[in-house]
């Protein structure tokens, strides 16, 4: 992959065999050995990182896809829940409005009777007046 080891100025890379003090000890050669090894390792490490970063994307999408799916089941059951809820509430404050609706109808009914024999008593006793010459 590299060609020389001076990797930052490109223009000024040299192959070990152009070093020839550094060859003839191999010193070089095994450090240059070992940063293939190391450089190599490097690259499985970032590729293995890479493959275990799309699966874990791809795990996280699928989580994320479960949870809105129930979510929106949720979300429909709980609308349910308030809509029977509601209509429970509305029917117990009609049934709570008729009873006092009737309550009220009784006592007028009754108020009524009360007043019913004097109202007759008069109107019959105004007739009378009026029909007496």
């Amino acid at each position: 992959m590299v060609k020389g080891w001076i990797r930052f100025c490109p223009e000024k890379q040299k192959t070990f065999e152009q070093i020839p003090h550094l060859v003839g000890c191999g010193t070089m050669e095994k450090v240059w050995d070992e940063l293939k090894k190391i450089e190599a390792e490097a690259e499985k490490i970032r590729s293995d990182a890479q493959e275990k970063a799309q699966k874990m994307t791809a795990l996280a999408q699928l989580n994320s896809e479960k949870l809105i799916a129930n979510s929106q089941v949720y979300a429909e059951e709980e609308g349910q829940r308030l809509y029977a809820s509601t209509v429970e509430e509305a029917n117990g404050r009609r049934d709570e409005q008729l009873n006092a609706n009737q309550k009220a109808t009784e006592k007028l009914k009754v108020q009524a009777r009360k007043r019913l024999e004097p109202a007759i008593a008069e109107v019959v006793n105004t007739i009378v007046k009026e029909a007496k010459p």
